[in-house]
């Protein structure tokens, strides 16, 4: 697998929904160990965007509040994937339970 860094958009429009296979990604991922890696890079990137918001000159209200719009954007994207994971795990589907095979008598007395 060649990996490469998305620029641009690959999605259609009509893939904003996530289809059964990734929701299943999602799931696994949220039991891999390195998924804790993966969020601590991404909080990391917020808390950057966040200390030079915090470092804009407080002269220019424009960059003051092009930081605020770019760091909250950042938090919400982060909590954004968090979701989507969380809601992948928790509406995973398990293992089919195995159920005692009918019993005859059972089925001609109308029991099941």
């Amino acid at each position: 697998m060649e990996l490469k860094i998305r620029t641009t958009r690959t999605l259609k429009v009509t893939e904003v929904q996530i289809n059964a296979e990734e929701q299943e990604s999602l799931a696994q991922l949220a039991l891999d160990p390195r998924y804790i890696s993966l969020l601590n890079v991404m909080e990391r990137g917020c808390i950057e965007l966040e200390t030079a918001h915090f470092n804009s000159p407080v002269g220019e209200p424009e960059a003051v509040l092009g930081g605020h719009c770019v760091a909250k954007a950042a938090w919400l994207f982060f909590i954004y994937v968090q979701k989507q994971v969380m809601t992948a795990y928790n509406c995973r589907t398990g293992p089919d339970e195995e159920t005692e095979p009918a019993q005859l008598e059972d089925v001609l007395q109308g029991i099941q």
